[in-house]
């Protein structure tokens, strides 16, 4: 764990990858600590993008009046980009450069995997101290059992679903409701459970057409009005499978109920941040800043059993990655269909 010999005089903040809500929230309590703490705090805009074009802007008592504005929402105000060219180890030994010019010493990444693997690649080629803090919805983060953003996009997904259930008990039909989530399924299996779903489909349990079928039909069996499958994005349509509008189009024919695929999109990751989710952010940039003015650095912070901890960033990135919750699955399967 690296330790700095001089008083940290200089932070700066970026957040990467997709906007998460409670950023803002994570970002505003690290200017408020650090200029409560006598230590000037710059924002990056536009993640490592930024950071490679230089795009710093220093928060004093005035900015920090106006950013808190930003308070409630779910955007980034600092904005985010993906820069490919930061997968470079040269380019991120210019980023270190950038910011050693600029005076910073330490720098602080909010998002996800690959903003925390660029910044351990930062320290490493850059030569510069970081720290991680876990901002995306998806609550994919392997070092931590709960990320910035997840519980309101959660909440966003099942206020959602359940207008859904309203429209589709009035009509008795069928819904395929797609959720954000890519590889790991949190979001499908919570929101699935939250709204009793009558089924819930990761990349660890793909459904036929005809499985989806059997359901659509057992479920009316049973007296249910309506039919809603929450399945998590991006695994239908390719690799040979149906498209989700074409698994609609079968079970509308074979049922003649009407069937509609809804993917509920980027309404999921903005609007207003949860309270949860408002505080988590707080207390977890509040535990970052008192890591760095007690000397340690290059650390990610993690909810662990409730609690908030700091955690080595070069062990944080070579944690293997977190598996989708099967047994949860497999409990919501025995009673779905009742």
């Amino acid at each position: 764990m690296a330790k700095k010999s001089t008083k940290v005089k200089k932070i700066a903040i970026l957040a990467s990858g997709g906007n998460s809500p409670g950023m803002n929230n994570a970002v505003i309590a690290l200017c408020k600590k650090a200029i409560a703490k006598k230590i000037t705090p710059y924002v990056i805009y536009d993640g490592y993008k930024g950071l490679l074009e230089e795009k710093f802007v220093l928060i004093d008592q005035e900015k920090l009046l106006h950013i808190e504005e930003y308070n409630s929402r779910g955007n980034i105000f600092i904005g985010s980009a993906r820069s490919l060219d930061f997968y470079k180890p040269e380019v991120k030994a210019k980023a270190g450069k950038i910011l050693k010019n600029h005076g910073i010493d330490v720098l602080f990444a909010v998002g996800g995997d690959g903003t925390y693997k660029g910044a351990a690649g930062l320290h490493k080629y850059g030569k510069v101290n970081v720290m991680g803090l876990p901002g995306t919805i998806d609550n994919d983060i392997s070092s931590s059992e709960q990320t910035i953003g997840f519980f309101t996009c959660l909440n966003r997904i099942v206020n959602t679903i359940d207008a859904l259930r309203d429209s589709f008990d009035s009509h008795s039909g069928v819904c395929f409701c797609e959720v954000m989530g890519r590889g790991f399924s949190d979001l499908a299996i919570y929101a699935g459970v939250a709204t009793d779903a009558e089924a819930i489909v990761t990349k660890d349990n793909l459904k036929t057409k005809e499985e989806f079928l059997k359901i659509a039909n057992e479920t009316k069996n049973n007296g249910k009005r309506s039919c809603l499958f929450v399945i998590t994005e991006s695994l239908y349509g390719k690799d040979g499978l149906p498209s989700l509008q074409e698994m609609a189009k079968y079970i509308e024919k074979e049922t003649g109920r009407v069937t509609r695929v809804n993917v509920i999109g980027h309404v999921q990751r903005g609007g207003t941040t949860d309270a949860w989710d408002r505080a988590n952010a707080t207390l977890m940039a509040y535990k970052a800043m008192d890591c760095v003015l007690s000397g340690k650095f290059n650390r990610v912070i993690s909810m662990i059993k409730g609690q908030i901890v700091d955690i080595d960033i070069m062990k944080a990135t070579n944690a293997s990655r977190k598996k989708n919750k099967m047994n949860i699955l497999k409990e919501h399967k025995e009673v779905s269909l009742i």
